[in-house]
């Protein structure tokens, strides 16, 4: 069962898809054992980093929007989803629920429940649902970088469920009322995020703009995931500043614990307490 929370007028239904793990010395490449020393409260007892693969549901005036569809049945490197729809469904919402699904990239672990194989082709998981992503993604995924691929997925299958339903969502676009698109590139070409605001108050929703929160500690480790480090860190900071600038709530796709958290600050850096 997921967690629920409110950002002003918002409610927000909090769901994994299923759990990930992997050494953080492989997940950020170039790190050591001796640097992962006064970071252990994000490693399990085996000293990897878990990632959950996050979705969020948010009621914005009895439209139901759905950020992030999680891994679903595909296989990423020994792992596969598959939890959301019982998760939801757990949450009291269904499939036929869902008016908008929007994706912060088209990673598989974000899209794997976008559309599933059904014969030949591939039929949409939310029928009722308009699909939405930024012009970035939409141009990349057609043609990825084979660094960026899964074996056994196909993305332009996946698109094509959903072509007759999908609209780009650009930086700034509305998705529903409160839920609206922050721009985020680095992660991938077109990576966003949103930004739900109701009656003063702010949470931000970040994909992979963060993947851990020791980044908000280290903020020069990039994620293997990163398919422009660089561009992805100075993304991550402009967004970071945005966040401190009212004391916004954030979370991202795979932090753990499924919660919302504070943006801090102690002994000169940058830290992130669950709330």
């Amino acid at each position: 069962m997921g967690n629920r929370f409110k950002v002003g007028d918002l409610e927000v239904l909090a769901v994994s898809d299923g759990l990930g793990f992997t050494p953080g010395t492989v997940y950020f490449r170039g790190t050591t054992d001796e640097q992962w020393e006064k970071h252990k409260r994000w490693l399990n007892h085996a000293g990897q980093l878990e990632f959950p693969f996050s979705c969020f549901l948010v009621d914005s005036g009895g439209r139901k929007v759905l950020i992030d569809t999680g891994l679903g049945p595909v296989n990423m490197f020994g792992f596969t989803g598959g939890a959301l729809l019982d998760e939801l469904a757990a949450g009291g919402v269904r499939p036929e629920d869902v008016d908008v699904v929007f994706l912060t990239h088209l990673h598989i672990d974000h899209c794997g429940n976008v559309a599933h194989d059904d014969g030949e082709a591939m039929k949409a998981v939310f029928p009722n649902a308009t699909y939405r992503w930024t012009t970035g993604e939409e141009e990349f995924w057609w043609e990825p970088d084979p660094r960026a691929a899964t074996p056994g997925f196909d993305w332009k299958k996946m698109m094509a469920a959903v072509s007759g339903r999908f609209e780009i969502a650009d930086d700034g676009a509305v998705i529903a009322p409160g839920i609206n698109v922050i721009g985020t590139p680095g992660h991938t070409p077109g990576h966003a995020g949103v930004i739900l605001s109701s009656q003063g108050k702010r949470a931000f929703i970040l994909g992979d703009t963060i993947s851990c929160p020791v980044q908000l500690e280290e903020s020069e480790w990039s994620g293997m995931g990163d398919m422009d480090g660089g561009l992805a860190r100075r993304s991550q900071e402009a967004a970071l500043r945005e966040i401190e600038s009212d004391g916004a709530l954030m979370t991202a796709a795979h932090f753990p614990g499924l919660t919302l958290g504070r943006v801090l600050q102690g002994e000169g850096k940058r830290y992130w307490e669950a709330v």
